[in-house]
């Protein structure tokens, strides 16, 4: 093989490595706070100056199910921030569009449901203050749901925790 291969061979090598340790980044969770925005583990400080040199971070919550029989169903969903802000001391991440879903009955095997036949039909703003604000479509599934029922999935509270990228 002549030098000039052998450096060609190199170069990719080099380069296809470099490719994959830029996309092999892992998340590491730097915060956690309850449903009431109070920290459980990490710095916000450290969050917040994180987010404010326009890194990527992943948001993850936590939703409880009570069910009729007293136990309960713990789902934990994870996403990119899509549009993330900094202010007052706090984080929020807007969540973008997903098909709604949903816990399956306790009697079903594990699993979820969707609610809405429509793409991007779920959209929420998350904070680190616990609060979750979002806007869905109502399914003919949901229209049997009491009001008070979906206002509360307008606006819940909900434990979450903050990942961003480790090199």
């Amino acid at each position: 093989m002549t030098n000039r291969k052998i450096m060609m061979v190199l170069l990719f090598g080099l380069s296809c490595t470099g490719v994959m340790a830029q996309d092999s980044g892992l998340y590491k969770v730097v915060y956690e706070a309850d449903k009431n925005g109070k920290r459980i583990s990490g710095s916000l400080e450290d969050l917040i100056a994180y987010v404010d040199s326009g890194n990527p971070v992943r948001v993850g919550w936590e939703l409880v199910q009570k069910w009729p029989n007293d136990s309960t169903t713990t789902m934990r969903h994870w996403t990119d921030g899509g549009f993330v802000t900094s202010t007052r001391g706090q984080v929020f991440a807007q969540i973008r569009g997903i098909f709604g879903q949903g816990f399956a009955h306790i009697d079903s095997p594990p699993g979820i449901f969707l609610f809405s036949k429509t793409p991007n039909s779920w959209v929420a703003v998350i904070g680190t203050d616990g609060n979750m604000r979002a806007k869905f479509e109502i399914s003919e599934d949901m229209k049997e749901l009491p009001e008070e029922v979906l206002k509360s999935m307008e606006n819940s509270k909900v434990k979450t925790m903050w990942s961003v990228m480790v090199r």
